[in-house]
């Protein structure tokens, strides 16, 4: 995949359309995958591609472990991913503690139309941001994501903690 492909953000892959396809479409596939495949499985998979388009960002971006200033580099992540980019997520908030990296994300695309009382996890999302992390940390991370509970509206935090 070349570089503007990953991170399109003018008409260059349909040129009539536009390079955006409706957050309803996308979580019509999601469910779609889910119904297939069972929850758990899917999110397996979800989970996966977005690892290997994370990792692929960071590439694109040129982040590496001499870079690891990680607030920086989300930075250039946040641009790559919120509104001036793909508009996959904003990110909100990042720490990075001893044990592991928080990260909290605003309108994570998997979030889109849920009320208030979902579950909706976000595998996608969690694995952008995991490959990324690793991509970067040059070592792997177990992801994971808060509780969907503890959840306010369209926010949520993920945690990164080194394997």
């Amino acid at each position: 995949m070349n570089d503007n492909r990953m991170m399109a953000t003018a008409n260059i892959l349909r040129p009539i359309l536009g390079d955006y396809v409706n957050v309803m479409d996308y979580k019509a596939l999601l469910d779609g995958i889910e119904d297939t495949m069972g929850s758990k499985a899917a999110a397996v998979i979800i989970t996966a591609a977005g690892r290997a388009y994370g990792k692929k960002i960071a590439t694109t971006l040129g982040a590496s472990i001499e870079t690891k200033d990680l607030p920086t580099i989300l930075k250039r992540l946040n641009t790559s991913l919120g509104q001036e980019g793909t508009r996959l997520c904003i990110i909100d908030e990042i720490s990075q503690q001893e044990n592991f990296i928080r990260v909290k994300v605003v309108e994570p695309v998997e979030m889109s139309g849920e009320t208030s009382d979902s579950i909706r996890m976000c595998p996608f999302t969690l694995g952008v941001l995991n490959g990324f992390i690793d991509q970067i940390m040059q070592k792997r991370h177990q992801a994971r994501q808060i509780a969907v509970a503890d959840q306010l509206g369209l926010q949520t935090e993920f945690e990164f903690t080194p394997i």
